[in-house]
């Protein structure tokens, strides 16, 4: 703390300014780039990461779990809009998306008070940073559609698939196109909803158990924690059990017995993981899939056939009988 005061802190018409400026940009956006959402409607989604980035930034900072609102704003948007799957999209990523950057800068400037870096300059850096990326997205987005193989699960063995992007194309349809109103008038989905009042009553009786016995095993269950993780279970071709294994191992066992090792290393070895992911993914796609080279290998085609390999029998369409 004592290095941290002899930098100056950022002022807060900075933030205000940056605001102001992207608000005004997106309204830009909004009105004249064909994003089926008025301007009134961005100012209403604008409300929900104002609401909501208090509570859910202190549940990540206690559990490092980040409820998000995509299911909320195309609620909202959905049954305001019905039939309008673009709007629905935009009106989602403004609204959860918002809140999500906003803990991200959050974490960041944590990180930047923990390496004593001044104040202004990780604002600065973040600013630049997230307008870079943002330039970079959009020339990447209109590259990969204009590759034909790109995002095509049509294509036998083809495992650029676009997961992420499939999944904003099905929430279009499902939550702006459809839209809620019909889609849990339906008996099969009605019953979806329960899920919002079970979920705000559910830590209730944990939580006065948790009071009562202090030193029992109640203390640790943690819903939201729960419920938040369902989120992040890896999609196909991923393995749950994998999932679980490492899981316990980095967060139980070694913090348990080796606690030693996993205080000096868990940390830096989760942020090596992830960096020789990304780096591997640029050296593989630049030296082999960009240039058409094909490597006959078992984890290469394992995961092919667990995508080909259809999850439920097809139908067979009955005879018409006599």
């Amino acid at each position: 703390m004592k290095l941290m005061r002899s930098y100056t802190e950022v002022p807060i018409w900075w933030y205000a300014v940056i605001y102001l400026i992207a608000c005004a940009l997106a309204i830009v956006a909004c009105e004249k780039f064909n994003l089926d959402m008025r301007w009134y409607m961005f100012l209403v989604c604008m409300l929900l990461p104002l609401i909501f980035v208090i509570p859910i930034g202190m549940i990540q900072a206690v559990t490092n779990q980040q409820p998000g609102l995509n299911i909320i704003t195309e609620l909202i948007f959905g049954y305001i809009y019905p039939g309008n799957a673009i709007g629905n999209v935009t009106f989602k990523v403004y609204g959860y998306i918002a809140m999500t950057q906003a803990l991200f800068l959050v974490c960041d400037l944590k990180l930047g008070h923990y390496m004593k870096i001044p104040p202004r300059h990780m604002l600065i850096i973040q600013t630049l940073g997230t307008v870079l990326s943002a330039v970079i997205q959009l020339f990447v987005a209109y590259w990969l559609m204009d590759k034909s193989y790109m995002c095509d699960d049509t294509i036998d063995g083809n495992q650029w698939t676009c997961n992420s992007a499939a999944t904003f194309f099905s929430a279009s349809v499902i939550w702006g196109l459809i839209a809620p109103k019909k889609t849990f008038n339906d008996q099969d989905y009605g019953v979806i909803l329960h899920g919002f009042w079970i979920g705000a009553i559910l830590p209730v009786p944990f939580y006065f158990l948790a009071k009562k016995f202090p030193h029992s095993w109640v203390r640790n269950v943690h819903i939201p924690v729960i419920l938040a993780a369902c989120g992040s279970i890896p999609a196909p071709p991923a393995d749950l059990l994998w999932f679980c294994i490492v899981g316990f191992i980095f967060n139980y066992w070694l913090k348990r017995y080796r606690t030693t090792w996993w205080e000096r290393y868990a940390f830096a070895f989760s942020a090596g993981m992830d960096a020789g992911l990304a780096i591997a993914t640029v050296v593989i796609f630049f030296a082999l899939v960009n240039p058409g080279v094909e490597l006959e290998w078992w984890g290469n085609e394992v995961s092919c056939r667990k995508q080909n390999k259809p999850t439920i029998a097809p139908i067979k369409p009955k005879k018409p009988s006599a």
